[in-house]
């Protein structure tokens, strides 16, 4: 959790972890696999992939 929970503002377990180097580290929010530093998204290259192929897996009526 970070350092300033629950007054960060993330859900609980929601919070990013930190590496040896204390960098914030992010996790996928679909798989859970940690993302890159230069991640531009919350979710990883292969649930993007997954999700492009087949977005009724995904998604429920309410998401669309």
């Amino acid at each position: 959790m970070c350092e300033d929970y629950p007054c960060c503002g993330h859900a609980p377990g929601d919070c990013p972890t930190r590496d040896s180097k204390g960098r914030e580290r992010w996790t996928c929010v679909m798989c859970g696999k940690r993302l890159s530093l230069k991640a531009t998204s919350s979710i990883c290259a292969k649930c993007e992939r997954r999700m492009s192929r087949n977005p009724d897996d995904f998604f429920d009526d309410y998401d669309r």
